[in-house]
């Protein structure tokens, strides 16, 4: 019990005693008010810039002029941060867009050829696309004496597309489908002709990297009924990209 009141207690005890001389009266001991603690004013947490998504990689045509926007922008063998690297470009290196794009990695993949007389040389490979307003490849200004790229397509999951314009079986189709996840993925193709039954074309299971493949003059030999407009009938849950190609000759 603090001091102050046992000192009332006392008091009080005396008081009701049978006393001749009146108990001074005890002044109480004042207690400190407790000061309150000052509120701290809560302080925002600045707001996270949102991640890129597929709407902000830039869109492509097949056999569309290309330049990198970005000075050792690397080409690696197929879509991946972790696959293997071919060059490594400067700024200002001329291209030409194949296929793509293609998701994986949190990043569209363009595959690409070299059309620049300065080293590095390389044959073709993937680049990584970058996000819009500054992607790491932009349109290009330069010669290009021969385009091979008829059509291209690319897409995330089904869908129909077309026509193509096949004039001879002088033609081949270049493909690559990416997993968007671990289990993997399985792309389905077949071309329809404007007339007539669609022909099974395409059937590739796909593991956890993306898988290219080709398919060459031989397959439209085969099919003749392929020869005028065809649509491009894709049943996928792949992220894909197809391209058609007019071989010289």
């Amino acid at each position: 019990m603090p001091p102050a009141a046992l000192l009332v207690v006392a008091a009080l005890i005396l008081g009701a005693c049978s006393i001749t001389e009146p108990t001074p009266p005890i002044s109480p001991t004042a207690v400190p008010t407790e000061t309150a603690s000052p509120t701290v004013a809560a302080t925002a947490s600045p707001s996270l810039e949102p991640t890129p998504g597929p709407n902000d990689v830039p869109i492509y045509i097949a056999g569309q002029k290309l330049a990198s926007n970005a000075p050792g922008l690397r080409v690696r063998s197929r879509p991946g941060t972790d696959a293997p690297l071919i060059a490594s470009l400067p700024e200002n290196a001329d291209l030409v867009a194949e296929m793509g794009p293609v998701t994986f990695d949190g990043f569209g993949w363009y595959s690409v050829l070299d059309a620049d007389p300065d080293k590095p040389e390389f044959n073709k490979g993937w680049v990584a696309a970058g996000f819009e307003p500054d992607p790491f490849i932009v349109p290009g200004d330069f010669e290009l004496n021969f385009n091979p790229y008829i059509a291209g397509f690319a897409h995330e999951g089904d869908g129909e597309f077309g026509p193509v314009r096949v004039v001879d079986a002088n033609h081949g189709i270049r493909w690559v489908a990416a997993p968007q996840d671990a289990d993997g993925c399985s792309f389905a193709v077949d071309l329809r002709p404007g007339s007539g039954s669609a022909v099974q074309t395409i059937r590739a299971t796909i593991g956890g990297v993306p898988a290219p493949g080709d398919l060459y003059s031989e397959f439209f030999a085969a099919h003749p009924e392929l020869i005028g407009d065809v649509f491009v009938v894709v049943t996928s849950d792949c992220s894909w990209a197809i391209t058609f190609v007019r071989f010289i000759g």
